[in-house]
């Protein structure tokens, strides 16, 4: 049976994963506890495992615009602390105001007569808080109705 290091630095090799992940890993492959936690503290001695880095990548390398509640729940659902899961959402390059705004303009992109209450739907779905959502919803339809008046004069 190889080390447990040795199973770390394979399952490290195939994807980046959180302490969490490589912990649980371990477990399932039957290495004990003990031998468990030296082969993560090796992994981060030696700098190949950084849960805030995992963090930080997670975050700006999302193609789906998330709000901020899900990408942290996301994070936390994968081993990061909730505290810094906060952090690294709140130092994202792309404030939730511009994902909400991205998130808006895909799904208008694929469903042009999307009503008010199904986007909104799809916004809370995709973690953006009530606030935000319904602030984005208004102002779409002011800037919309104001282009159907224009289109009138």
């Amino acid at each position: 049976m190889p080390s447990a290091r040795l199973t770390a630095l394979r399952a490290l090799a195939q994807r980046r994963l959180t302490e969490a992940q490589l912990y649980a890993k371990l477990e399932r492959k039957g290495f004990d506890d003990e031998t468990i936690a030296a082969a993560v503290a090796s992994c981060k001695r030696d700098g190949l495992l950084d849960d805030a880095l995992y963090a930080t990548l997670y975050v700006e390398s999302k193609r789906a615009p998330l709000g901020d509640a899900r990408l942290v729940g996301e994070l936390v659902k994968r081993g990061i602390d909730r505290e810094a899961a906060r952090e690294r959402v709140a130092s994202s390059e792309s404030s939730e105001s511009q994902r909400i705004g991205a998130a808006y303009e895909r799904i208008r992109r694929t469903k042009p007569d999307v009503s008010y209450q199904s986007a909104a739907r799809k916004l809370e779905r995709l973690g953006f808080p009530a606030s935000l959502i319904y602030r984005v919803l208004r102002e779409s339809a002011g800037a919309e109705l104001g282009d159907a008046l224009a289109d009138l004069a």
